[in-house]
């Protein structure tokens, strides 16, 4: 339970080196970031690992935070930062073990060229409605790792555009722009899986319990 009656206490305290604030740190963001680290990665390990680093992160950095963003915008800036830097390692270790793939990510699908229709379905509520777990992660996965991020922050977290480009570091435009392309994208990958419709995708694993 959070004992701090404004987050600029909390922040103090955090600044502070005050061990309950940062068990208050933990015990408020230690879910939402495992689940962001998680739809990110699809692994519970290295989702894990993710969660770990941040507070680590947090716990040493906390000293240069000025509150241009909240403690949780901020979070999510980390804990993206580090899901990204592993979607890039384990595309070098692709890319080291064969070059076989490179003929098929030159041909860049037509939807990164242009932004999405405004008119277009929701491809999350067609998701949704229609698509099963697998093909639900399996489109995500296909997603470049940047229009991920944007996706699973906008969508999946709930983050307005605004904050989406804080996590995310870029221009409002920019996390317009991201938002928008993987929404097209996950649609059209969506669209050779369209059947019944299914239950919504499952909840990621529950993370270990996270010490400070």
């Amino acid at each position: 339970m959070n004992p701090y009656p404004t987050e600029a206490a909390w922040i103090a305290a955090l600044q502070a080196n005050d061990p309950l604030a940062y068990e208050a740190l933990v015990e408020t963001f230690a879910e939402p970031i495992y689940r962001l680290a998680y739809r990110m990665v699809h692994d519970p390990a290295d989702a894990e690992d993710i969660l770990q680093e941040t507070f680590l992160q947090a716990y040493l950095h906390i000293g240069d935070f000025r509150g241009q963003a909240g403690l949780k915008t901020w979070l999510y800036r980390i804990a993206t930062r580090q899901a990204l830097a592993l979607l890039r390692r384990r595309q070098r270790k692709i890319d080291a073990a064969t070059t076989s793939l490179e003929s098929a990510t030159d041909d860049k699908p037509a939807w990164e060229e242009r932004l999405a229709d405004e008119h277009t379905p929701s491809p999350e509520r067609w998701a949704l409605a229609h698509e099963t777990e697998d093909c639900v992660r399996q489109a995500i996965e296909g997603l470049s790792p940047p229009l991920r991020a944007a996706l699973v922050l906008h969508f999946f977290e709930g983050l307005p555009l605004p904050q989406v480009a804080a996590a995310l570091d870029i221009s409002h435009s920019a996390a317009k722009v991201r938002v928008h392309r993987a929404r097209r994208a996950l649609q059209q990958a969506l669209q050779p899986c369209v059947g019944e419709p299914a239950s919504a995708p499952a909840a990621p694993p529950t993370p270990q319990e996270v010490k400070p």
